[in-house]
């Protein structure tokens, strides 16, 4: 493949984007769960808000499959219409864009918007290769080249212990990293050569239009009784009753609503403490607080939050 990389893919989920219908049907009822996309999932509100969205409708038999590997071609349809990029179905085509991607198949009309308006150009040998498993580094690529307007960050801000300075990707995952993207481990890494599945995609997506209206990501932890009756950051004295939490940057009572990802459950908390402080963390909540949106023995979650009052 080029150093550049194919740009896009696409998605036998029939995914839809329609903007036209968002916009004219304000009354529109919600759209049917996935049968298999329960609470506890860990992309479950990602995929729910999509949906809700207009931007994926998943399979006939009303799954959307999560934890499947999506291939080049899925993911590029996903994408593309998730941007806006390509909007609708677009136009069928007579000939071949790529040496393996014939006119007649479902997902050739994409390649060919696509690769036209430059968000694709395939391999040095002039095939696309649909079939093969997408991994993080590509669909970042490809999804975050769609938004031209976006300013890229300084990667040295943005390292991770998996991502090289001088490695073609590292742009992407910067840029990914600052706006709050990506599942980061434990040990510092993202992966950057994994196959990705289907909610892991819609979970890059979703965040990526979230963190425009606000909303920030990372994983939260809790803190509880060891340190009951201590004093916080901010001089207060710490009470592991009470719906607060620790942040690393935000003035001292600001007021956070805080959600996990899990389950779509929100708690309102007030930030009193510093913290916490391992790779991919942004909020410590009291264990009252913690218990109110996950069981206990999770220790982390992933969550959204966005500031309510400062």
């Amino acid at each position: 493949m080029r150093k550049n990389i194919a740009k896009w893919l696409l998605i036998p989920l029939s995914i839809v984007l329609s903007i036209a219908g968002i916009a004219n049907s304000e009354e529109a009822p919600s759209p049917e769960p996935f049968s298999d996309v329960e609470e506890d999932d860990y992309h479950y509100v990602a995929i729910k808000s999509l949906r809700e969205m207009g931007i994926i409708d998943g399979y006939e038999d009303n799954t959307f499959r999560s934890h499947e590997k999506i291939n080049r071609a899925e993911a590029l349809k996903m994408i593309t219409l998730a941007s806006g990029a390509i909007s609708g179905e677009p136009n069928e085509i007579s000939e071949d864009p790529f040496t393996d991607t014939p006119a007649a198949s479902w997902y050739s009309p994409y390649l060919a918007a696509a690769k036209e308006i430059g968000i694709i150009d395939g391999y040095d040998d002039g095939s696309f290769q649909p079939e093969k498993n997408i991994n993080l580094a590509e669909a970042l690529k490809i999804y975050l080249e769609s938004f031209p307007n976006l300013s890229y960050p300084d990667p040295n801000l943005h390292l991770f212990a998996d991502t090289p300075i001088d490695a073609w990707y590292t742009p992407y995952t910067s840029l990914a990293d600052s706006r709050e993207m990506l599942e980061i481990h434990p040990t510092n890494e993202i992966y950057p050569s994994q196959e990705i599945s289907r909610g892991y995609l819609a979970e890059i997506i979703y965040k990526l239009l979230k963190f425009s209206d606000g909303y920030h990501f990372g994983k939260a932890t809790f803190y509880g009784k060891a340190l009951q009756g201590n004093f916080t950051a901010s001089g207060e004295i710490f009470d592991y009753f009470q719906l607060t939490a620790a942040h690393k940057e935000l003035p001292f009572g600001t007021m956070v609503k805080v959600t996990n990802l899990a389950n779509n459950k929100s708690i309102t908390v007030e930030i009193t403490d510093r913290g916490p402080y391992g790779p991919g963390r942004v909020i410590d909540l009291t264990t009252t607080a913690f218990e109110e949106i996950a069981w206990i023995g999770w220790g982390i979650i992933n969550v959204q939050y966005q500031i309510i009052e400062q």
